[in-house]
């Protein structure tokens, strides 16, 4: 793909969606695309090659967030499982002033988010290797966040034990889910009350050229996790809440 049609093929999907362009987040994304499709071929990081599902299945598709979201400069969000950097690193490259956490329990995947963070030059990012469970119980990071992201990781009853101890008080938990959204509500609803979240919204999204129903799956953080959650590794998906 060349250049001038990834940029039309970018901003048409922005434009669709109601978001800003920006002639810096062109040339980052376009950047990132060339460094994820060469270092894909080494460490298998995605599934998704091809250019053009590059652009809508992981750049639209994450910055769908701010589609309903704007968080505030400063704001401290974690994404947990980001991959090679989906939605957190395409979010930070929309909005710099955000302050990021990605996670990954794969090294290969954070060792490719390093090389991005140091090719962008990025402040106020940084990629961990490690385990929701593990990290969830660590005081630098429970209860600390303004946002937790989280795409495709597990079915919400699994995912609220491993994101809603990160998020302070008031703080949200925003997850991208596809048509069983409503069904893995009503299955994690036990779950969601027990470590301190209520459902507050399900938002129906539409990301320009991707097919099949899309939701932005709110829980705010109204009380605080008991201090066993989560439980160790492995543990919330063996025995779901």
């Amino acid at each position: 793909m060349e250049r001038d049609k990834f940029n039309e093929f970018l901003l048409a999907g922005l434009e669709e969606m109601a978001l800003r362009p920006d002639p810096a987040l062109e040339e980052a994304l376009w950047l990132y695309m060339q460094i994820l499709r060469e270092e894909n071929r080494k460490y298998n990081l995605t599934a998704i090659d091809r250019e053009e599902e590059i652009i809508r299945k992981h750049f639209l598709d994450s910055l769908v967030f701010f589609t309903k979201y704007d968080p505030a400069a400063g704001s401290r969000i974690l994404d947990l499982g980001t991959g090679a950097g989906f939605p957190g690193l395409v979010m930070k490259l929309y909005q710099p002033d955000l302050e990021m956490v990605l996670v990954d329990s794969l090294q290969k995947r954070v060792n490719f988010l390093g090389l991005l963070i140091q090719e962008f030059k990025l402040k106020g990012v940084e990629a961990l290797h490690a385990r929701a469970e593990e990290l969830g119980q660590e005081e630098e990071y429970r209860e600390k966040f303004d946002y937790v992201v989280s795409r495709a990781v597990a079915p919400l009853n699994i995912l609220s034990e491993y994101t809603l101890p990160f998020l302070r008080l008031g703080g949200k938990a925003v997850y991208f889910k596809g048509p069983d959204c409503q069904k893995e509500v009503d299955e994690a609803e036990k779950a969601i009350e027990l470590l301190g979240g209520k459902l507050k919204a399900v938002h129906q999204v539409e990301v320009p050229g991707l097919e099949g129903e899309r939701y932005l799956l709110e829980i705010e953080k109204v009380q605080a996790s008991p201090a066993r959650y989560p439980r160790k590794a492995g543990m919330p998906k063996k025995r779901p809440l």
